[in-house]
């Protein structure tokens, strides 16, 4: 009883404005340790008109669900302090907001200063479904990055490399993709983003739906079937009509260039196939090819590119040469 009245006073601290930070820290162990006040919590937010996402408030469910040991009925409550409760429920979500939920339910600054980071290595690619429902496939090379508390409030992540997002609708939070040079922003929607740190330039191809690309100082919208470009060079953002299915079939194991050069086509099996491509021939570096190569393995799309042009290769073990032939 004494526990519950020193809780109350405290209660009444904090709602005048009046309380102490060590009082505050006395009210945060009241919350954390006494199971009659967590039962009451669990039940206010079960009925709650509250602005807390799912998974968040699953997350609180299940952290007071096991703090209530057994599922016998509880010591039915003292009249005063049932009055003093209900009085108390309207400020029940500020509260957990002020305090941080997470200080007894799961650590928050945890959760902020831990992102999450995906790294998938040369050789490799990965997919990922986010705690929204939406679907990402990342590219060789590449990682993603996007904070625990993902979905509470935003739909935030960072791309470094290359991704194909299928976002899930959701028009009060929309779909941020940051890089180095841009922010894309979406609500419900597919696209393709690379953004390698050796390439010379960022894209974004619309698959579906509408897409916002904004740089420092320019922004573009796309609609499906269009590119947007940032050339690392000019600083300039530009946009085209592209088939936004050939840049995707990545996802599908196989290639698409687009009147690139070598010197890239080599970056490029190189990330996917964790090989060192070596040109033995310079002369080779600036040869251009646009198609489509199967990337099964790596022998299969260097015999397609030496049968389409003056190159020859030879492979002995992780490293590639190429030599230019007369």
């Amino acid at each position: 009883m004494m526990q519950k009245n020193k809780y109350i006073v405290l209660f009444d601290k904090y709602l005048r404005g009046e309380i102490s930070e060590q009082e505050k820290e006395q009210l945060i162990s009241l919350l954390r340790n006494d199971e009659d006040i967590v039962r009451f919590f669990y039940h206010q937010l079960e009925n709650a008109d509250s602005e807390l996402d799912e998974n968040t408030t699953n997350r609180i469910y299940a952290h007071i669900r096991s703090k209530i040991s057994s599922e016998k009925k509880s010591t039915a409550l003292p009249l005063f302090w049932k009055k003093t409760m209900r009085w108390a429920a309207i400020f029940v979500l500020p509260i957990l907001s002020v305090f941080g939920v997470y200080h007894f339910i799961s650590n928050q600054k945890w959760y902020s200063e831990n992102p999450v980071v995906i790294t998938v290595p040369k050789g490799e690619k990965a997919e990922v479904t986010l705690a929204d429902g939406s679907r990402v496939q990342i590219n060789s090379a590449s990682s993603l990055t996007y904070s625990r508390c993902f979905n509470r409030k935003e739909r935030r992540v960072q791309l470094v490399g290359e991704a194909f997002f299928e976002v899930a609708q959701n028009k009060k939070r929309p779909f941020i993709v940051e890089t180095t040079e841009m922010e894309i922003r979406a609500i419900g929607t597919a696209f393709n983003v690379r953004s390698y740190t050796e390439d010379s330039a960022v894209s974004v191809i619309l698959v579906e739906g509408k897409v916002k690309v904004s740089t420092s100082d320019q922004e573009t919208i796309l609609s499906e079937n269009q590119r947007a470009t940032l050339y690392k060079s000019t600083r300039k953002l530009t946009t085209d009509v592209v088939r936004a299915s050939d840049f995707t079939i990545w996802t599908n194991s196989s290639l698409y260039f687009d009147n690139q050069s070598f010197d890239e086509i080599a970056h490029t099996l190189s990330r996917v196939f964790d090989v060192e491509i070596r040109f033995v021939s310079d002369e080779l570096r600036s040869i251009r090819f646009s198609g489509t190569l199967n990337v099964s393995n790596i022998r299969n799309a260097l015999d397609i590119l030496s049968l389409t042009s003056p190159m020859k290769y030879e492979m002995n073990g992780a490293v590639v040469e190429l030599y230019y032939r007369k």
